[in-house]
């Protein structure tokens, strides 16, 4: 299902290359394996390499632009980082201004378990695109996904080996059965739009893809699960459920915040302390002044 064969990154391109104090801004976009292009934003410091690198999937109420200020400050510390924008996701913000034909195929598209699949692959080959690069440490490249974005984060740590750590925020180990009972918007327009045997049909293939087939075959890598307990979406019993499938070494973090983590530092620099330590040996506690100085 996520096999292909894996050549040298082919159409990449940097659209534009903004230079900041010490690391530069890079509007990138690169081949999929499946059709299209994919867009993101490439972090590079101006440090001599080999140096860490990190790739970010936003949630499903994001986009690339979601994880830019902690990309921005790991770049300050020396680390590359991906931004990558999911296809599956794309343009679902228009929903509104969409007419009833457009919403359907709109819908329909956010049913489609081949683009499910592709986003998995587009972040595979994202990977393939950092361990290009020339500076990247091949040995220390890590993974973040929120949401739907740990989703995938799950499915990549049973599949890629090249990733050393996965940070997995709010993430649904089931999204299958997200699908079928969550109060969560994409998940409701989804039920509420896509004819019985269509949603039958998403649904059964879905199963298949749920991260909790995945993660208890991540090691040796790591897998640093952070959830909320104000958690609309994900009650405590899925988390845990989610976090005991996963292999070892792991580690669960609660905090006190939404399903979003909206203005949750604590989490930032847990996870800046998680790759620090991992990737640097560094073992001091981080804060707000040690991130930004």
């Amino acid at each position: 299902m996520f096999e292909f064969k894996e050549e040298k990154l082919s159409g990449f391109e940097v659209v534009k290359s903004i230079a900041k104090d010490g690391f530069h801004i890079n509007d990138v976009k690169y081949e999929s394996p499946f059709k299209g292009e994919v867009s993101a934003y490439l972090f590079i410091p101006d440090k001599l390499g080999p140096l860490p690198a990190v790739i970010y999937m936003h949630p499903s109420q994001g986009d690339r632009k979601t994880f830019f200020c902690e990309a921005q400050m790991l770049a300050t510390k020396g680390y590359i980082t991906l931004l990558i924008e999911a296809q599956y996701l794309r343009g679902n913000g228009k929903l509104k201004l969409q007419g009833k034909n457009e919403f359907t195929k709109t819908i329909e598209e956010m049913a489609d378990i081949q683009k499910y699949i592709q986003t998995v692959m587009d972040i595979k080959r994202g990977i393939t695109l950092l361990s290009e690069l020339g500076k990247v440490d091949k040995s220390k490249i890590a993974f973040v996904g929120q949401g739907i974005g740990a989703a995938w984060g799950g499915i990549l740590s049973g599949i890629d080996t090249r990733v050393k750590t996965f940070i997995l925020i709010s993430g649904y180990g089931q999204v299958s059965e997200m699908q079928m009972t969550s109060e969560h918007p994409i998940a409701m327009l989804i039920r509420g739009f896509l004819p019985p045997e269509r949603f039958e049909y998403f649904i059964s293939s879905l199963k298949k893809l749920d991260a909790i087939h995945y993660v208890k075959n991540a090691s040796p890598a790591s897998i640093f699960f952070q959830f909320a307990e104000n958690d609309l979406y994900i009650d405590r019993d899925q988390a845990s459920s989610f976090y005991s499938t996963a292999s070892s070494p792991k580690k669960i973090s609660w905090y006190d915040t939404n399903h979003l983590f909206s203005n949750c530092e604590e989490a930032l620099y847990d996870r800046i302390k998680w790759l620090n330590v991992l990737f640097t040996g560094q073992n001091s506690n981080f804060s707000k002044e040690s991130t930004t100085n």
